[in-house]
This record gives C-alpha cells, structure tokens and sequence, in this order.
C-alpha cells in the first residue's frame, strides 16, 4: 500500500511538472511575407523578393524578443550554425534605437549594432506595427511592415527600390538570462540572404 501511494504521489508530482514546462514552452517563429510568406525553419535561407514593401512576422510565446542584426555587407556569414556569437552576452548593451510601434515602417541597417524586435506589457510601446494578433495567453505575432532601410552607420534612410545588393538577416532569440539581464543560452538563430528580384 505504503508502495502504491509512493507511486501515485511520484506520478502527480511529475504530471504537475510537466504541465508547468509545457505551461512555460519558449518558442519563436519568423516568417518574410510579400506575395508568399516563407517561415524560417531551417538555420540558413534564401528569399527573393520584389523591389517593394515586404512583412517580418515574428510569433513569440514565453519570449519577450527577438535581436535582429541586419546588413547591406554580407558580415553575417561569419556566423555558422553553431560559431560562438562575439558579444553574445553584451547584446542589450548594442540595441539600436527603435521607432515606436514600427511608425517609418522601416528596418536598421548597421555593421555593429542589434535591433530587439520585443513585447513587454511593462512598456506602453513595441517597435512591431500598432496591432498584434495574441493567438492565445502565451502567444502574440508581431508584425514589422518594412518600406524602407535606416542606415545606422551613414545615418540615412534608403528606400528598397534602391538597394543594389542583398540584405542579409541574422535573427537571435534567448532562452536565459543571467541575474544582470545578460543572454546566457540561444533559444533559436536564423540567418537569411534577401535577393531581389530584377525588375521586368
């Protein structure tokens, strides 16, 4: 008896702890959208896409962002699937300035500095557009229309039709943190090459 009630309670108490892991199951999902959308689910992809405004749709669940480093130079494909990421830890510390709710619809461009595409009910603003979609208490999209670049470095904007070379993404989530707030362990990364298309 004193056998099976040792069982049963051994049986609940993992049941409870799986339920609060699944409960806190961190997960990002990126999605490049124009005419077709195409989710990063492999580490390195290649999108074509037109000489127009495109979407990055960011699902987040248990996961306040997502760091974005992206570039004109091709810098990024010093990162492999696996490479350590130099400065990994100081990542907070090199987060370029974002527009509040996405308002120039454009995205940073820099040789140095990260972009935190967030979601934090503490901050009255988020730099995705104005309107999330919340698929459920866990689980918010965010979405980033993107018209134009913000070059960092030359401090200038350039719009799509007049960028002669691919745009090359490299996107980082963090599963933790250390008590100071700096990243500890990578959640996913993806790193993408955006070709665009020659106009007809």
């Amino acid at each position: 008896m004193i056998s099976y009630i040792k069982k049963t309670t051994l049986t609940v108490c993992l049941t409870a702890m799986s339920a609060i892991l699944f409960a806190q199951e961190k997960e990002v999902s990126i999605r490049i959208s124009q005419d077709e959308s195409v989710k990063l689910s492999e580490f390195n992809t290649t999108v074509q896409l037109e000489r127009k405004p495109f979407k990055i749709l960011v699902m987040l669940q248990n996961v306040q962002g997502v760091y974005v480093f992206a570039s004109i130079r091709d810098s990024i494909y010093r990162f492999t699937e696996n490479s350590p990421i130099r400065d990994f830890p100081y990542l907070p510390l090199l987060q370029l300035r974002e527009d509040e709710f996405n308002e120039n619809k454009e995205m940073n461009i820099s040789e140095t500095g990260w972009s935190y595409w967030f979601y934090d009910t503490t901050y009255e603003w988020h730099p995705f557009n104005r309107k999330l979609t919340r698929i459920d208490k866990d689980r918010i999209i965010g979405t980033k229309n993107i018209r134009q670049f913000f070059d960092v470095n030359e401090g200038k904007v350039i719009k799509i039709r007049e960028i002669n070379t691919p745009l090359y993404l490299f996107f980082v989530a963090v599963e933790e943190y250390d008590k100071d707030g700096k990243p500890l362990k990578e959640l996913i990364r993806r790193k993408v090459k955006v070709e665009w298309r020659n106009e007809e």
